[in-house]
């Protein structure tokens, strides 16, 4: 490709919430040759600072924002992935004109575990849909290790490079945004 030749940029979001970027990185790195690629980290996941109050759907969208005006990129592609598909669809709802493309990849526009305990029995099996269903009725740390020991990896054909490091450094991420009454609970883009 020449290399003075315009290439979109896209802008990973990666899923969560707890998680980093560094999962992308084995499987969209060949993806340089014909976009500018950049990884982001979600505030208070991966390398990225945490605040308090400030930790749901509304301000990761807004941030998403900053970020582009910060570094003028213009209407870039989105892709989220899971947890940052729901911040994907977030950043597009709050700021439609700031975006080129958007790509949602095995993420919802509202949170239906109904659903997700539903394609974990379909899937995988009855005994993946027990674990998942015990972690979700209260996604706390002491339930996390058999959901990311059994049924989680169900849903991963393989372990990307560093998945397991960042599956690890996940504290208690997932716990605040699917706490009983959290957000993960109530968001709903459906009507956008």
């Amino acid at each position: 490709m020449d290399a003075h030749a315009e290439r979109p940029t896209l802008l990973l979001l990666h899923g969560g919430p707890g998680f980093d970027h560094s999962y992308f990185k084995p499987s969209h790195a060949a993806l340089v040759d014909i976009a500018q690629v950049v990884y982001i980290d979600h505030r208070g996941t991966g390398a990225a600072t945490f605040r308090p109050g400030q930790w749901n759907l509304d301000q990761w969208g807004d941030d998403l924002r900053a970020f582009i005006e910060v570094l003028g990129i213009e209407r870039p592609v989105v892709l989220g992935l899971s947890f940052g598909g729901f911040v994907a669809q977030s950043f597009a709802l709050r700021h439609p004109g700031h975006v080129g493309k958007l790509i949602l990849a095995s993420t919802a526009a509202k949170f239906r575990v109904d659903r997700v305990l539903e394609a974990f029995g379909r899937m995988h099996g009855a005994r993946a849909a027990r674990v998942a269903a015990q972690f979700w009725a209260m996604p706390a740390i002491r339930g996390r290790g058999a959901y990311l020991g059994i049924a989680f990896p169900s849903t991963i054909p393989r372990r990307p490079i560093g998945y397991g490091i960042a599956l690890h450094l996940q504290s208690g991420d997932a716990c605040a945004f699917f706490r009983a009454g959290g957000e993960g609970y109530r968001f709903d883009f459906l009507p956008g």
